[in-house]
């Protein structure tokens, strides 16, 4: 009995699928805050709050500290973009 109940456990651990980290991919394009619509700039704030917590989630996941470094310089690259366009969206008044 103890014989089956290790083999249904190591076929089932064997069979199930592998969950590998997966790097989100950045948003594919920031509005120009200086002509962009109320609406663009939020959706655009949407993309990127929800590449964060993906980029997060990557981290949490991902063991490798130069993939996490990756990971993290890409954040602040889009981060620091996005602030650009928001400055230039409140500036248009």
């Amino acid at each position: 009995m103890n014989r089956i109940v290790a083999i249904t456990v190591l076929t089932a651990l064997v069979s199930s699928p592998v969950f590998a980290c997966s790097k989100p991919g950045a948003p594919a394009a920031l509005p120009n805050g200086a002509s962009a619509s109320k609406e663009e700039m939020l959706a655009a704030k949407k993309a990127v709050d929800a590449y964060k917590v993906g980029v997060e989630e990557y981290m949490v996941c991902e063991k490798n500290t130069a993939k996490q470094d990756v990971a993290q310089a890409e954040l602040l690259k889009v981060a620091d973009r996005f602030n650009v366009e928001v400055r230039a969206f409140k500036a248009k008044g």
